[in-house]
């Protein structure tokens, strides 16, 4: 089976992620192309062993953030240069650093993969995930998620007590993870937002090209 033009920029992703190298990356296309089923490339990484299953996980909800990202928003772009801001105010980073890393942003974007500076600050390990929570929540902003369908949302001016529901699935009440979450989200909250995001309205927004490997890729069962 051939590799789709989907399937090759879940490659890229996988590779920006630091998940594979791109020898990796040449060895699972070459297994999904002697397989005779139409095996998608992300489980060819799986039963390799080069990814896990929340890895995988991962690297479907970038792909389908993506569709949304195409033009990154200005508010998004303004949180990424405070987030930079705050980490030479505190000693993080040095600017060339975050210089490097805003460049690095920006090369991305050409491939059409567009990433949260705080996520490119961690994935060339610069600056740790607990580092990037710190600075995200000296902006009032903290990382819900949903126990149902396991979506992130970074959430503006949450309180304590405060009911939010999931704006994907409708699940009545966003939390605190119990453990430091990836920093990848599935989209952001603001007050404006908040309304909207109460009501819990479901969305789909899942390409054609990707419908149906819900069922065969289930995120990883939640610790008890």
């Amino acid at each position: 089976m051939a590799t789709t033009k989907v399937e090759v920029l879940f490659g890229k992703i996988a590779v920006s992620c630091g998940f594979i190298t791109e020898e990796q990356l040449s060895r699972a296309v070459e297994a999904q192309e002697k397989s005779p089923d139409g095996t998608h490339l992300g489980k060819c990484m799986v039963d390799l062993g080069f990814l896990s299953d929340e890895e995988l996980m991962t690297v479907l909800a970038i792909q389908r953030e993506n569709r949304s990202r195409l033009e990154m928003s200005p508010a998004v772009r303004k949180m990424g240069m405070t987030l930079g801001r705050l980490a030479i105010e505190k000693g993080y980073l040095t600017e060339q650093q975050v210089h490097e890393c805003i460049r690095e942003q920006a090369k991305l974007e050409r491939f059409n993969l567009f990433f949260r500076l705080g996520e490119v600050m961690v994935s060339k390990q610069v600056l740790s995930a607990e580092k990037v929570h710190e600075l995200l929540q000296s902006q009032n902003i903290t990382i819900l998620g949903c126990p149902a369908c396991f979506s992130k949302f970074n959430v503006l001016n949450h309180k304590e007590g405060m009911k939010i529901a999931c704006p994907k699935c409708g699940h009545p009440a966003l939390e605190v993870p119990a453990s430091m979450p990836a920093l990848k989200v599935d989209g952001s909250i603001d007050d404006g937002d908040r309304k909207a995001a109460t009501q819990g309205q479901p969305k789909e927004d899942l390409p054609p090209q990707l419908k149906g490997l819900e069922n065969d890729f289930k995120p990883p069962s939640r610790p008890k």
